[in-house]
């Protein structure tokens, strides 16, 4: 019958032979001898098995070789009477869609290369086939043409396809093995003692190739029987291979696969949870109680111990389990969605691993490399835990050192989960035993194995256990929807992919099925297989979720496979589809590092080149206004997966980034320490002007999408200011009235708008905002700013220093505090910060983090502050979060602190030497530009009345101390020296005896006594030199006017001097010896002086 369905009608002659009437494509072939008419017809049938699966849909006939399995197998095509491959260069899933489409063999779930099933004979058909994956037959597809290759059979092409169907061979036990056209039983000896020897397992496996495969048998009561196929799954098999130590579970065969027992039949309706040590602790009927024949036994196929040969009986194992009828599909059942070509080599599938891992020595590079194999151990689910993989038969973690979520993506894909939902560092999942086999690995996620990641050799690292790696991936997918974000639900358990039931399903649950696989809110919960009827186990029935759940497999329902549905009620979702940008970790909606979706991931965008026309960009795809800064450096926090674009040059006109030159997606040269981000206006925009900073105001109120305009009628360069303050465009420049920029339409937010223009965003301003008003859109208002970039921070703080008014200086955005680059920093941009914080004036402004590294973010770089300017706010310098820093280059800023002033060595405490109080010194100011306006700022802020006269010189004396500032500028005006303009002296500036003084008007009748004690004090100094002279000379000693002679004699011997005057400054130049002048303090340079009429040589 089997014979006469696949081939027509089957007739024996004479001789002996049986021949099959076939169909004039088909080569026609003889059977063999009639007299052992069963041998031979058992032969006939597996050499015509894959004739059954030829496809005969228009030039050529397709078929699948190497496998019992006809919809697994090397891909030949029948062409001009022969049979013949296809070569494998360009072969990817969109071809093997077709492949499998055009044999009714399901879904594709791999496509393989490199002869997987066996090197083919005959010609090689067909090279470089490009299916768009849409085409009914293979023949639709593009190639090369008939026999246009440099391949051979090495590189012949497979598929694997989701169905399963297989030759009636349980008819017999135990399975055969093909050697020539002779069939010769694998004889199986089953031992059946009375009592089960100490120590041995209550189970076995009976009839397959190897103690880890065959018919289950169990031990009860002194009596070896059966398992009944009822209920059968992989998790019953994944107990059985754990209790036998057989390793993994790989099919479930029912059916009596493995031949038919003959004993009692112990156990049925067996449901095992997979993670039960023996298959006694599952549930299952009482011992004995079932509703079987032995034509239901169950079997199972494990991992460990399989033989590496190309027997018909070891494919059939490696399978699944035969295949159920085929679902008809619904009446409402979309097209499902296929694979662009470049998903396409990315795409793997748990059942095409496990075959091919289980593929022939000469086929398998994987284990001759070292039996190459991951795992997930440690786990609360099947998709979540510690990340291990097998080399030189001993299983070993991974170190977490730059273990991201590209890694934790490809473990996700290689073992058949769904998507990586973190990627797991520090024992998260508990520390490993045993070798740590691999570190830094680093995969860019698209990856079809952990093995194509780049990869340090076996072994070597520098981690302990501590720090091992893990993953969380996601146990759901969606199958056969419109688009990635709908489709029939289905989950993974126990290394099987199965549907839910629609028992209880509705929104609650679509809500955490959405939220679990990245897509956006629910928009319906589907049921009656709305999305087509799925096949395999049905493992969810009666979930119950109240929405907050993050996982589904956090939902309470029945017991895994436990369930009294049908794939009719198979349940669905659909889900809002993400947008293809979004914004992440900002402060609002419209700020935050850019991230775009590509191969339903998101991925960020790295900095290089990255601009405010970029950022426009994004701003406007979001609908988020106009952008305020582009920042670099990972802003607002490093990324996780992949870095999707690079070098992105827009013009800013573009609808969206894909529109933009860019690199081929996933190429880059970055880190995430080199994520893009964007902040955008949010609520505020400029309409039709000629670049970002220009053109009509519009803004859209909180809690309303829509945006509408401002009434132009009190428009003011106060209100205009604010608004090119928020948008980051510097001044305003002009204000146009009159609809300048073209009338908008919409509703007109903003009347009667009355700015102070120091506000902070134009929401602050006094203005009628009820939206009732009697203006139209030509008063719409509008502005044109600047465009010179302001910094538009109005915290700062001086940290880490001796003072209040020295230290680093920090500034408050976007409420966090952050460093300020020392690019660019100099003196003038210390002044606005020292005039900010009153902390007088501004002495130093050093580089190189000299108070110390910040530790948080870097907000400000090439800030140019004029020395003018109120705050640091209004200095120019790059959009906030811009720069090329490092917190080596904070700067810092050392203030002088408000003064204390006094009038030294004068005759009283209103005239003499101008000395401010400094660290706890008296210092003092040197009379470059000292005059009247400066003096009477002091003598007004010591009470001394108005300024009589403003001394230069050395009037008054010298003073203990260098001066700490010259060049003072006042206008009178002022309150304290400290609102007055200064020039810090600096370590290396002397002044030699040119101080500041003052002479005030108070206290006139103190200042007469002290002229007259000075006049008399004069008189003695004159008599009493005049006695030490005439002494001297009495003694015949030579009277020495200069009493330093000998130690500058000794110091001339090495360096010849010279002075010069600088803007009225003396100053000491050397001939051979500046380096000395320079280390010279300044009391003894200030000594140290030329006489103009003296030869060169000469110290006076």
């Amino acid at each position: 019958e089997i014979l006469t369905h696949c081939l027509g009608p089957l007739s024996c002659l004479k001789k002996g032979f049986c021949s099959a009437v076939l169909p004039s494509h088909w080569p026609t072939q003889d059977t063999g001898p009639a007299p052992d008419t069963m041998q031979h017809l058992l032969f006939v049938l597996a050499a015509f098995l894959q004739v059954c699966a030829t496809r005969k849909t228009g030039p050529f006939s397709i078929r699948l070789s190497g496998s019992p399995n006809l919809c697994i197998g090397r891909v030949e095509v029948f062409h001009q009477g022969k049979w013949g491959t296809v070569c494998d260069d360009e072969w990817d899933m969109l071809d093997a869609t077709v492949v499998c489409q055009e044999l009714n063999c399901g879904e594709a779930l791999s496509a393989l290369h490199g002869a997987w099933f066996g090197e083919g004979t005959g010609p090689i058909w067909l090279n470089e086939v490009r299916c768009t994956g849409t085409e009914r037959h293979l023949h639709a597809c593009r190639h090369k043409g008939f026999r246009r290759h440099v391949c051979t059979h090495e590189e012949d092409a497979s598929v694997i396809c989701s169905d399963q169907r297989f030759p009636p061979f349980n008819t017999f036990s135990p399975p055969p093995t093909v050697k020539g056209y002779k069939m010769e039983a694998v004889t199986a000896t089953r031992p059946a003692p009375s009592v089960l020897p100490e120590g041995s397992p209550a189970l076995r496996l009976i009839g397959g190739r190897s103690r880890c495969s065959g018919r289950v048998e169990v031990f009860y009561q002194g009596q070896w029987g059966t398992v009944c196929d009822d209920m059968w799954e992989l998790s019953d098999v994944t107990v059985v291979c754990r209790e036998l130590g057989c390793g993994e579970a790989l099919a479930a065969p029912d059916g009596a696969l493995f031949g038919e027992g003959n004993d009692v039949i112990w156990l049925d309706d067996v449901q095992c949870q997979g993670g039960e040590s023996t298959l006694a602790d599952c549930r299952s009927n009482p011992w004995g109680t079932h509703n079987c024949r032995h034509n239901e036994d169950a079997g199972a196929v494990c991992s460990d111990e399989m033989p590496l040969t190309m027997t018909e009986e070891h494919l059939v194992t490696l399978a699944m389990a035969p295949q159920r009828p085929y679902p008809k599909a619904p009446r409402r059942s979309p097209r499902p969605t296929l694979p662009t070509r470049d998903q396409a080599t990315s795409v793997t599938h748990e059942a095409s691993r496990r075959i091919l891992k289980s593929s022939t020595e000469g086929h398998s590079e994987a284990i001759q490399a070292g039996q190459w194999q991951v795992r997930l151990a440690g786990g609360s689910r099947s998709c979540a835990g510690r990340v291990e993989v097998l080399h030189k038969d001993s299983w070993g973690t991974v170190c977490d050192d730059g273990w991201d979520m590209n890694s934790a993506q490809v473990v996700c894909r290689e073992l058949g989960c769904g998507k990586a939902l973190s990627a797991a560092r520090g024992a998260r999942f508990g520390r490993g035993s045993g070798p740590i086999w691999l570190d830094d690995v680093k995969c860019k996620g698209t990856e079809a194995a952990l093995n194509d990641c780049r990869l340090k050799p076996w072994g070597e690292h520098n981690c302990n256990h501590g720090e091992d790696a893990g993953v969380v991936c996601s146990e759901l997918r969606l199958v056969n929807g419109t688009n990635a974000c709908s489709g029939r639900v289905e989950i993974f358990h126990a290394g099987r992919w199965g549907t839910i039931c629609d028992d209880r399903w509705g929104m609650k649950q679509a809500e955490v099925v959405c939220k679990e696989i990245g897509c956006g809110v629910a928009l319906q919960a589907r049921t009656a297989a709305f999305f087509g009827q799925g096949s395999g186990p049905i493992w969810k029935d009666d979930v119950n979720c109240v929405g907050t759940e993050a996982y589904l497999s956090e939902c309470p329902s029945n017991a895994w496979g436990q369930n009294n549905c049908e794939h009719r009620e198979d349940a669905g979702v659909e889900c809002a589809d993400p947008k293809e940008i979004r914004l992440a970790n900002g402060t609002s909606r419209c700020s935050g590092r850019v991230e775009v979706l590509h191969m339903q991931q998101y991925g960020t965008v790295c900095d290089d080149n990255w601009d405010l026309n970029d950022a426009a960009v994004v701003c406007r795809s979001l609908d988020c206004g106009t952008p305020i800064s582009a920042p670099h450096g990972a802003r607002f926090g490093r990324g996780v997966d992949p870095i999707w674009l690079d070098d992105v040059e827009c013009t800013g006109t573009e609808s969206s980034l894909s529109n933009c030159k860019i690199k081929p997606w996933g190429t880059n040269n970055c880190n995430h320490g080199e994520d893009a981000g964007v902040v955008c206006s949010d609520d505020l925009r400029l309409v039709n002007g000629s670049n970002r900073c220009n053109g009509r105001v519009e803004i859209r109120p909180p809690h309303n999408e829509q945006w509408g305009t401002v009434c132009g009628r009190t428009w003011d360069i106060n209100d205009a200011e604010v608004v090119c303050r928020q948008l980051g465009c510097g001044k305003a420049g002009a204000v146009p009235s009159g609809g300048h920029f073209g009338q908008g339409s919409g509703p007109i937010w903003m009347d009667d708008v009355d700015c102070k223009g120091t506000e902070e965003a134009i929401t602050e301003c006094r203005a009628n905002t009820q939206g009732n008003n009697n203006c139209n859109h030509g008063q719409d208002a509008a502005v044109i700013c600047s465009e010179r970039s302001v910094t538009n921070v109005a915290k700062v703080r001086l940290e880490d220093g001796p003072n209040p008014c020295a230290g680093r200086i920090e500034v408050l955005h976007q409420q966090q505090w952050g460093t300020v680059c020392d690019d660019g920093w100099d003196l003038n941009d210390a002044t606005v910060v020292c005039r900010q914080l009153n902390c007088g004036i501004a002495l130093e402004a050093p580089h190189a983090a000299r108070f110390g590294r910040g530790p948080d973010r870097i907000w400000l770089d090439d800030v140019n502050c004029t020395g003018s300017e109120e705050s640091l706010k209004d200095c120019g310098g790059r959009p906030v979060g811009e720069h090329n820093c490092g917190h080596s280059e904070d700067a810092s800023v050392v203030c002088s602190g408000l003064f204390q002033v006094r009038l030294a060595s004068g005759p009283n405490s209103c005239a003499g030497r101008v000395e401010l109080e400094y660290n706890g010194s008296w210092v003092s100011i040197g009379d470059s530009g000292w005059g009247l306006m400066e003096a009477t700022v002091v003598c007004q802020h010591l009470g001394c009345g108005a300024a009589v006269t403003a001394p230069v010189g050395n009037t008054y004396g010298m003073p203990t101390g260098a001066a700490l500032l010259d060049e003072m500028k006042c206008t009178g005006h002022e309150s304290s020296l400290t609102e007055c303009k200064a020039t810090p002296t600096g370590s290396k500036k002397c002044i030699c005896g040119s101080y500041a003084g003052a002479v005030c008007e108070g206290k006139t009748g103190s200042s007469v006594i002290a002229a007259v004690i000075l006049v008399l004090a004069a008189v003695a100094l004159i008599v009493g030199l005049t006695f030490f002279y005439l002494r001297k000379k009495r003694r015949g000693r030579p009277f020495v006017a200069f009493p330093f002679t000998r130690r500058h004699e000794a110091f001339r011997q090495d360096i010849a001097f010279g002075s010069r005057t600088v803007n009225g400054t003396p100053e000491i130049y050397t001939q051979g010896g500046e380096q000395a002048a320079h280390e010279m303090d300044c009391d003894t340079a200030c000594l140290v002086k030329e006489d103009p009429a003296s030869s060169p040589n000469r110290i006076d």
